[in-house]
């Protein structure tokens, strides 16, 4: 499967944000799909995940010397208050567990120097890759109800103000069926033949000359402490 293969996560960043000489923290890097392009505008970024395996295929795929990775379980890397220019939640805030929404985004705030940023990337509601995961729970499945409360955790956040919600899309594309296959629903041999046809059938109708391609809308969101 390859992400995003005409950069528009990139694009979208810059065009609402200048990383020249930034220090950027990026909480839940993932396996560093979006840290690459951010490493090649930022001064530095460090990019932390919860998940070991992840950051063990980022490192191995981006030796970037503008780059830290770090093992975050709680989901913040061990830095002090004020160190960073911009946060961004690269598709990971709506994986926080709802209660801590809030608080997580106050740690956030605490982490960055006066007049920093918050960027929020979020899956938003359209597009086959989204009802490919609504339908047949590939990947992370249905995520719905987790993105709302992250959209109202977002409007409702005190001291802080949402910027107008940018929305653009994205691709996925796979080889074949089997890309899809192994990428999004691992051990699907054990479906039953009535899902496995399903699925097949969903996916000839966005065969291309060039593999399988889904689309997926984001959105981002850039906070800014009220009064700035």
């Amino acid at each position: 499967m390859r992400q995003d293969p005409g950069n528009q996560y990139i694009a979208t960043i810059l065009s609402r944000c200048d990383l020249r000489g930034m220090e950027v923290l990026e909480i839940g890097c993932g396996k560093g799909r979006i840290t690459r392009d951010l490493a090649k505008h930022a001064a530095h970024v460090v990019a932390g995940d919860p998940d070991a395996a992840a950051l063990g295929v980022a490192r191995a795929t981006l030796p970037a010397d503008n780059v830290t990775f770090v093992h975050a379980p709680d989901g913040f890397p061990d830095y002090p208050p004020a160190s960073f220019d911009l946060v961004i939640y690269t598709l990971s805030f709506h994986h926080v567990p709802i209660m801590e929404m809030q608080s997580s985004l106050r740690k956030a705030g605490e982490m960055m120097r006066g007049g920093g940023i918050i960027v929020v990337v979020e899956p938003g509601d359209g597009g086959s890759f989204s009802e490919a995961k609504e339908r047949f729970g590939a990947g992370s499945g249905d995520e719905r109800p987790a993105r709302e409360a992250a959209i109202r955790a977002l409007q409702e956040l005190d001291g802080w103000v949402a910027g107008d919600t940018v929305c653009f899309r994205v691709l996925f594309q796979f080889d074949d069926e089997e890309d899809f296959f192994n990428s999004m629903l691992p051990g699907y041999g054990q479906q039953p033949e009535s899902f496995i046809t399903d699925v097949r059938n969903f996916l000839a109708l966005h065969r291309s000359g060039d593999g399988i391609m889904l689309d997926a809308e984001r959105k981002l969101i850039v906070m800014r402490r009220a009064g700035l």
